[in-house]
């Protein structure tokens, strides 16, 4: 995962550094610094402080030449300039930025009290920080930016928390809500006790306006909502209220006319705005005020749009009014600017597309599937060799389609393609691990300067259909566990403050390690969610799911999604990562895969057996039973489907197994690396640099290059043969390399390289294409996987096994002998040998040959006696 925000460095070392200062030596009276520059140069962004701070701790997307000021945590940027109350630097940005992450820092403290993480794709020059406040604030917002107070909230029908040091007393405060003047009963330290209950009058009565006097002024915030208070007060309520009188969120069209309805229980006022196309968006052509409903509903009805395609929401949520894009539309303008005023079930569709939901899959169960990995852009550049990433360049390639139906897998699971950060412009390379709207394509992906929404659905839905239409079944990767950014950078927070993400405070939990966290625990978020699901299902027939770190997710949420998803297919597949990317604040999170009332449940990788086979991928450079390092134990557990940390289930098929998928190495790398002696070549900051000289080492020595091949074959004999679900990352089957990169998702600097985006030996887009010649180049290893996929398609044994044994082999470290039935009680043995030298065997059967030359394989006619199993090798027999 780690795919946006690398830095988990400030979390561990904020707490050891607390009396460390910063090595730049900026004082602590901060009036002798100059007055901030009038002007701030192109390529540059100011980032304001309020108050005195000695330093900034920056990560994510400045230039390389700030990044490279940074010294030992919390040796940070210093300030350099004053800016009225606040101190400031100027800071070069990276080229096309997509997030910033910064932490102002005074004697090692973190004075925000979190991370604060600015995303574009609006791009501004200047942001403004306060303490105990994770918000960048932005010029627009100067005019209401507090003073002393950070922050206040109702934490309860009667009572105002806020945070800041004030004298509180009827002599300073005032409240105020839309109607005038709120009566207040007492004052507690940091508290303020109304003589009402404001529960029931709440969403009618917005804004509620604070003014503190101080020493300096008056301080004005507005009034917020406790997370906790809006899921009590509007969040439950809310999905009873849609489910009891089926109502649909977003723009529905009868009869010519357009009827709109969207949730913000925070907001004081909404209004509908009307534009003639995607490409004026700066004015609306027409507003018109919404109506406020019960539970926080918005609703406006029989709306004569006209010639008017596209809509945005003007929201006001406390003082501000801000526009956004509706998260429950299907159809956006590019960049997801504005929503599209459509229909996709008769706008949007390619020829031949039935609305119908459609498997293509003949499988019953998990195990039956075999899962094969894919990025758009990769594949892409398989075939159009400059292309930036297209649904046609998929869905037109018979070379594409011809690989997949060759090679016999049943599903392509494809990373994300729904709306991410990166704008339409932006041409770097990412995989799309940021979400933006998760229910529309992502532009990126379609025909360059599209001035149609539907475009999107459509060529996407060609790309689907091209699939399916060659009997191939496609998982979509969703990553339901955060999005790119929080506050101005997520259509979410615009649109209920907050409520969308696992909050602790003002602060925005990091479970997912890249900057907050998906709420799944609040009622319309989970409703969200899930509808997003079906909405994928239903309007792209996609077949399965696999979950970005799905442990930020909770069980019980889990398994009512794939009850629900259960409910449209039954052979859905859904699973995911049993893991977060940082700390979460979940309960009782996905750890597991779990069971459901029906069907199967929901699935997860089995990273054990991963690490079991090729070494571990966290920790230092790890080695495992392919490169000598033995761990037969879980080698066992694998084979035999009973990962007791990821499948709670007796159901062998919801255990994932896998050694190579998009993140960290490919297996032909590890095991190029694994070749390296010198452990001080294999530290993270080097060893990206090490990896071409090792692999001209290989490469000039077919005995090595033979060596890592059977490797390779090893490795997938484990997967293929294993009681599971078998999943392998596009190219493994051909040794796909990427250069050394340990984690391809974008450039930047990796294993002590700069990767670019720029022509060069180390292009990012260079690192990732597929290049389809080396099925041709190493077609023996190639037609072992294709011999082994069609082992397990045509042998039940290695699908549901009817016994299943698995014992180390005569007690010999690296050599596992597994034997499976047949559901006609036919006995199959399988020898695994994970030592460098030959393994005296005795045993009888009739010997599966696997021709290297086309990928079949047969069945000896006669029975043979095993006398060895070659080194790095298995030998497969039937009883």
């Amino acid at each position: 995962m780690k795919k946006l925000i690398a830095k988990l460095l400030p979390f561990v070392a904020t707490i050891l550094a607390l009396f460390i200062s910063c090595s730049n030596d900026v004082t602590d009276d901060s009036s002798s610094m100059p007055s901030a520059p009038a002007t701030i140069n192109d390529g540059y962004i100011r980032v304001n402080y309020k108050g005195n701070a000695d330093c900034l701790w920056i990560w994510n997307d400045f230039d390389g030449s700030e990044l490279s000021k940074l010294g030992s945590w919390p040796e940070g940027v210093k300030f350099t300039h004053k800016n009225g109350d606040f101190v400031c630097v100027d800071l070069k940005l990276a080229a096309n930025p997509k997030t910033l992450g910064m932490i102002p820092l005074k004697d090692g403290e973190n004075l925000t009290g979190g991370d604060v993480i600015f995303s574009f794709p609006t791009r501004y020059n200047e942001v403004f920080l306060q303490s105990g406040d994770t918000v960048a604030y932005v010029a627009s917002d100067m005019k209401t930016l507090p003073n002393g107070i950070s922050s206040a909230e109702f934490t309860n029908g009667t009572t105002i928390t806020i945070v800041g040091a004030v004298e509180l007393s009827a002599d300073t405060v005032s409240l105020t809500d839309k109607n005038g003047a709120v009566q207040i009963a007492s004052f507690g330290d940091n508290t303020i006790v109304l003589a009402s209950n404001i529960k029931t009058t709440f969403a009618a009565n917005q804004p509620y306006t604070l003014s503190i006097k101080t020493t300096s002024g008056t301080d004005t915030v507005n009034v917020g909502l406790a997370t906790n208070l809006v899921e009590d007060w509007f969040g439950t309520s809310a999905v009873s209220d849609i489910k009891n009188n089926a109502l649909k969120l977003g723009v529905t069209l009868i009869d010519g006319k357009a009827s709109f309805k969207m949730w913000a229980p925070l907001a004081s006022e909404v209004s509908l705005c009307l534009y003639s196309d995607s490409k004026s968006l700066e004015t609306p052509v027409q507003t018109i005020p919404m109506n406020l409903g019960q539970n926080g509903f918005w609703v406006l009805e029989d709306v004569n749009f006209g010639s008017n395609k596209y809509y945005k929401y003007a929201i006001k949520n406390g003082i501000y009014t801000k526009y956004v894009s509706d998260i429950w539309a299907y159809a956006a303008s590019a960049d997801s600017q504005a929503s599209q005023i459509a229909n996709i079930s008769t706008e949007g569709i390619p020829a031949g597309w039935n609305n119908a939901y459609y498997n293509p899959w003949t499988g019953s169960q998990y195990s039956e599937s075999i899962i094969y990995e894919m990025h758009i852009r990769d594949w892409s550049r398989a075939v159009v060799t400059d292309s930036t990433g297209k649904f046609l360049d998929i869905a037109n390639s018979e070379e594409i389609i011809n690989h997949l139906k060759d090679l016999g897998i049943t599903h392509v699971q494809i990373l994300p393609m729904f709306d991410y950060a990166q704008t339409n412009a932006d041409k770097g390379y990412n995989w799309g691990y940021n979400p933006y709207h998760y229910n529309v394509p992502e532009g990126r992906y379609v025909t360059e300067n599209y001035a149609d929404g539907t475009q999107a659905v459509e060529e996407m839905r060609q790309m689907i259909k091209a699939l399916h239409d060659n009997g191939i079944a496609v998982i979509m990767d969703v990553v339901y566990n955060h999005t790119s950014g929080t506050g101005d950078g997520s259509l979410y927070d615009i649109t209920v403050p907050q409520y969308f993400y696992r909050m602790n405070g003002t602060n925005y939990v990091n479970g997912s390690g890249c900057g907050n966290e998906v709420a799944t625990n609040h009622a319309m978020v989970k409703y969200y969610v899930i509808e997003s699901l079906k909405h994928w299902m239903n309007d792209y027939h996609i077949n399965g799911f696999r979950f970005d770190l799905m442990g930020c997710l909770e069980s019980s949420t889990m398994k009512e999604i794939y009850e629900e998803l259960y409910e449209i297919d039954p052979k859905v597949l859904v699973y995911g990562e049993p893991w977060a990317g940082g700390t979460s604040a979940v309960e009782e999170g996905a750890i597991k895969s779990g069971e459901a009332d029906v069907g199967e449940g929901f699935g997860a990788f089995d990273d054990n057996f991963r690490d079991a086979v090729k070494g571990a991928e966290f920790g230092g450079f790890k080695r495992g039973q392919l490169q000598g390092v033995n761990s037969d134990k879980n080698i066992i557990n694998g084979l035999k489907g009973e990962s007791a940390q990821r499948n709670g289930t007796d159901i062998p098929g919801l255990e994932l197994h896998y050694i190579e998928c998009h993140d960290n190495y490919t297996l032909f790398d590890k095991l190029v690396y694994s070749t390296i002696t010198d452990a001080s070549l294999l530290k993270e900051d080097v060893i990206a640099n090490n990896f071409a000289k090792a692999y001209d080492a290989i490469m000039k020595s077919e005995a090595a290059v033979n060596d890592i091949k059977q490797q390779v074959k090893l490795g997938g004999a484990y997967i293929f043969l294993a009681q599971g679900t078998p999943f392998f990352n596009g190219g493994q089957e051909f040794l796909r390399t990427k250069k050394g990169n340990p984690d391809s998702y974008s450039a930047d600097k990796k294993g002590g390289v700069q990767w670019t985006n720029t022509p060069g030996a180390y292009n990012i887009d260079d690192v990732n294409t597929i290049d389809l010649s080396m099925k041709e180049k190493n077609k023996d290893v190639y037609n072992t996987y294709k011999a082994l996929i069609k082992i397990r398609k045509d042998i039940d044994a290695f699908t549901n096994g009817s016994y299943v044994e698995a014992i180390n082999y005569k007690n010999t470290d690296g050599v596992v002998k597994y034997t499976t039935y047949d559901s006609s009680d036919e006995k199959y043995i399988v020898f695994f040998n994970g030592t460098s030298d030959d393994v005296s065997c005795n045993e009888t059967g009739y010997m599966f040959n696997i021709n290297e030359e086309n990928g079949t394989y047969t069945i000896a006619d006669t029975e043979t006696t095993v006398s060895s199993v070659p080194a790095k090798s298995f030998v497969i027999l039937k009883k």
